[in-house]
């Protein structure tokens, strides 16, 4: 018989597989010795998934409190918080699609992507920041994978909820909003597109702010609406604090 990582029930015995040197440094070489370390080391480090639906398709069998992830797509890490009850976002927070429990996005360096389309709505919030989070804005841009065409002058911009970034714009686009001729789609569609400052992040004094639970990221239809156009928020920043309650 073997385990569910294929180490036969009579491993070790008579030194059956083993080097000879492992009884010299303390290896008992039983088979239950070498599945306890290898169990110790799946309940810690769960390797790579490709993306966010990869990793909520990780059974709860495989999770365990503190297991850590990587996700490729991106290059963040995440660690499992085994009783986080936390709506997930697909951003800092990810539900497992079966079972109890967070994956939590590591604190540190990162760019937060929020999707949007011509149709979304004026004031949609496309994220609020969840309990336990604490999150630095340095530089909001724009990356566009469909040109932005359509309406009478359209323009967008990005706001929030936060005291100082509240008028449309303040954030992204400014007053007046950014048009179709900044969102076209460039070559790769990952490029950034800075788009305008915003009149609540034009000084090095308006952006010393953290943006804390309940603080959102607003989109703002500016001026008309346009009728085509595919393309993401991106908040480059840090991830100060991500704690799962």
């Amino acid at each position: 018989m073997s385990n569910e990582f294929g180490v036969s029930d009579d491993f070790g015995t008579g030194g059956a597989g083993l080097n000879p040197g492992f009884a010299h440094r303390g290896y008992g070489g039983r088979s239950e010795d070498l599945v306890g370390l290898l169990r110790g080391g799946r309940n810690r480090i769960a390797g790579a998934v490709a993306n966010a639906a990869a990793m909520k398709a990780i059974v709860a069998l495989d999770r365990t409190a503190g297991m850590i992830v990587h996700k490729i797509d991106d290059g963040s890490f995440w660690r499992f918080h085994a009783t986080s009850a936390l709506t997930g976002d697909d951003v800092v927070v990810i539900t497992p699609t079966a079972g109890s429990g967070r994956w939590l996005r590591l604190p540190g360096s990162c760019v937060l992507s929020f999707a949007y389309t011509f149709a979304t709505a004026d004031a949609a919030v496309l994220w609020t920041v969840p309990t336990g989070c604490l999150f630095a804005i340095e530089e909001p841009y724009w990356t566009v994978s469909t040109t932005h065409a359509g309406g009478s002058s359209s323009a967008i911009g990005v706001s929030s909820n936060k005291t100082g970034f509240t008028t449309k714009g303040d954030l992204l686009g400014g007053g007046s909003g950014d048009v179709a001729s900044t969102l076209t789609a460039p070559s790769p569609v990952t490029t950034p597109i800075m788009g305008t400052v915003g009149a609540g992040f034009d000084t090095l004094g308006k952006r010393r702010v953290i943006w804390v639970p309940g603080n959102t990221i607003r989109f703002d239809r500016i001026t008309s609406v346009f009728t085509s156009g595919v393309g993401a928020v991106n908040l480059k920043g840090s991830l100060l604090r991500n704690a799962g309650a």
